[in-house]
């Protein structure tokens, strides 16, 4: 086996979920792909640093995760551009999407406000469709406590959807 080949599997069944779990943090398809492809180099680095320690899923995961914090917090220090135009424009007339843009960023305002360990439950477990053992096993924990976070979570979204603050005020 080459130096690389040991990566062919790995890529092969994580590289599109990465970018999709990418994809839902970042909302941005490209950034995801490039964010994916550092999570696959850091993957090579860490292995030809330690390569008799044992890689799983959970940290692939967990690289991508980060690196999406990464990206957010350098996306927060630059001014936001002023440009729409071209394709973009277009969603701007389409019937019902000032509706859906409000919605969604009302959603993504709400969990914004909620820690990052909740939102990375409600996000495996709501968008990207994990069952409740699939996340116990990423994330290296017991399924009662994957229920315990899930409902801590849905509890919290629902206080902060409601503009309460956790104790029902």
């Amino acid at each position: 086996m080459t130096e690389t080949e040991w990566m062919t599997p790995w890529i092969t069944e994580f590289g599109d979920k990465i970018t999709q779990f990418l994809q839902t943090y970042t909302q941005d398809r490209g950034l995801a792909e490039d964010l994916s492809q550092e999570v696959f180099i850091r993957l090579y680095r860490f292995h030809a640093a330690h390569p008799h320690r044992p890689v799983q899923a959970g940290w692939l995961y967990t690289t991508a995760r980060r690196l999406a914090i990464d990206a957010h917090r350098q996306a927060k220090r630059q001014p936001p551009s002023q440009e729409i135009g071209g394709q973009d424009a277009r969603w701007l007339r389409a019937e019902g999407f000032e509706r859906a843009l409000t919605t969604r960023w009302a959603v993504q305002q709400a969990l914004d406000r909620l820690s990052l360990r909740d939102q990375e439950c409600l996000w495996l477990f709501y968008y990207q469709a994990w069952t409740v053992p699939e996340i116990a096993a990423a994330q290296h924990l017991s399924e009662v406590n994957v229920r315990m976070r899930l409902h801590r979570a849905r509890k919290h979204f629902a206080h902060v959807w409601r503009g309460e603050n956790d104790d029902g005020s």
